[in-house]
């Protein structure tokens, strides 16, 4: 992969989208007798700012909440608690009807392109839906832009009259991609868009997010687990663990200096290819297994599997503070170098 991007900073910007200690709770067994089920605590008061022209990556284990997350942003799923502030406006109160001029500013592209795409319809139709349903361009309008969409991801306008099945993984994504940005959105919100597709054709796609970022000015929440695509395509990296974010920061420096001990742990699992005489990098193996979110730990959600647990750690909830070079992580005792 040879996308890079340029890592940036927004001083005295105001953020496109702000999430404000955002929840989302899931009942699961729930019967007609009031008060039944078990709460799932899938995303648990998280905070973070995405700045306009940002690349912000989220990363974590599978089932830590990254996206629940992503889909409460766009409203697939309901808020169970938090603001969600596109561009100062909380939308997470907002009904059907008052959401809908605020989402043709965000859009989302999903993991796996052969589920989100109707198999019924051709290529040309999912394309146009968002248009009609948007009324932003009449019948001549529509067609020009679809010729567009297909030329910004690469693809012959021939490819309108087929259906998804016809296509590869590789240009099925592509389709997805041209479908979230039919209505020149502010924001992507992009669910672990390569995790799907082949080693090569990741490739293709990460350079497309490159070329497509720096061609139209698009703010990205990438959401993914392969931590190398993420130190790629990031200006800032958050790092969530049980439905928290515990660590959010510039991507080369949470990289190269993590702060909280369960990013230690996440970056010490990178394959670092050894060079000469190049010492091996320490493998930190964490204990235990990941507790329910049915049931999360008091005190620190990572406290069971701290290698550097003392007993505060196991009373008392950590909050996200600043530290001297600006990152932010939820530890009372991270590392500083």
């Amino acid at each position: 992969m040879t996308a890079t991007f340029a890592s940036s900073s927004f001083p005295g910007a105001a953020p496109l989208l702000s999430v404000d200690r955002l929840s989302k709770t899931f009942v699961v067994g729930r019967t007609f007798i009031p008060g039944s089920g078990q709460p799932i605590h899938a995303v648990d008061a998280v905070s973070f700012d995405v700045f306009p022209g940002e690349t912000l990556g989220l990363v974590g284990e599978s089932g830590c909440g990254k996206s629940t997350l992503g889909r409460c942003l766009v409203r697939l799923y309901e808020v169970s608690s938090g603001r969600v502030l596109l561009e100062g406006t909380d939308i997470a109160p907002l009904s059907t009807r008052q959401l809908r001029p605020y989402r043709q500013h965000m859009q989302m592209i999903f993991q796996d392109p052969a589920a989100s795409l109707n198999p019924r319809r051709r290529v040309g139709d999912l394309l146009a839906e968002p248009l009609r349903v948007h009324k932003v361009a009449d019948r001549a309008g529509i067609a020009e832009r679809l010729r567009e969409l297909m030329e910004i991801v690469s693809l012959p306008a021939s490819f309108l009259d087929r259906y998804p099945h016809e296509f590869s993984g590789g240009q099925r994504q592509r389709i997805g991609i041209a479908r979230a940005l039919a209505l020149e959105p502010k924001l992507i919100i992009a669910d672990e868009p390569v995790s799907a597709l082949d080693v090569s054709v990741q490739a293709q796609i990460v350079n497309l997010f490159a070329d497509l970022r720096k061609r139209l000015q698009l703010t990205i929440l990438f959401i993914a687990h392969d931590l190398s695509v993420v130190r790629q395509v990031s200006d800032r990296t958050a790092v969530m663990y049980l439905g928290s974010i515990v660590e959010i920061g510039p991507t080369d420096l949470l990289f190269q200096r993590p702060a909280h001990p369960y990013t230690q742990a996440l970056l010490s699992a990178i394959p670092v290819p050894r060079i000469g005489g190049a010492r091996k990098r320490e493998r930190i193996l964490l204990k235990g297994e990941i507790p329910s979110p049915a049931n999360p730990p008091s005190g620190c959600r990572f406290h069971p599997r701290c290698p550097a647990v003392q007993a505060r750690c196991r009373t008392e909830r950590p909050t996200l503070t600043t530290l001297v070079d600006g990152r932010q992580v939820a530890c009372h005792f991270p590392f500083r170098s």
